[in-house]
């Protein structure tokens, strides 16, 4: 099913097709499913990464880090570099103009002593620290600048 076909169906009937799918276990019911989708349409994300990177927790809709890096990649109006090692990732953020220069707005740093100190100490933080940092250093960016 193409993003085009099912933006010409109602967020009901998406859902109803996701959530027979099987695909998305966190999406238990057609309100659940539909919820998802509305809040990404909103957003601007294609009904798959809706329900693939957005997520209720405690009665709010979470983008996930991937997704988070993946619209302001593709938003046209900002940008980001990381540098990242097994201890530390740093994130700069830029705004970018209409002729496509980038001007600096900030930089986000998370350490492991960060998330040792959050209490962050599950198995991933251990086999994938690097990828772990980065995703707790680019949702902080992305609701920083």
């Amino acid at each position: 099913m193409t993003d085009l076909m099912t933006r010409e169906m109602t967020p009901m009937q998406v859902a109803e097709v996701f959530t027979k799918s099987g695909m998305f276990p966190d999406a238990k019911s057609v309100a659940t499913a539909a919820t998802k989708l509305i809040v990404g349409r909103g957003m601007g994300l294609s009904d798959y990464d809706s329900m693939s990177g957005l997520h209720i927790i405690k009665g709010k809709c979470v983008l996930a880090s991937n997704t988070m890096a993946a619209a302001i990649k593709s938003s046209g109006k900002y940008d980001y570099r990381s540098v990242s090692t097994d201890q530390e990732c740093s994130i700069t953020f830029y705004s970018v103009s209409l002729d496509g220069s980038k001007h600096e707005i900030g930089t986000t740093t998370f350490t492991l002593a960060d998330a040792q100190n959050a209490g962050l100490r599950g198995d991933n933080w251990r086999k994938y620290p690097k990828a772990m940092l980065f995703a707790r250093c680019i949702s902080a960016g992305y609701r920083e600048h």
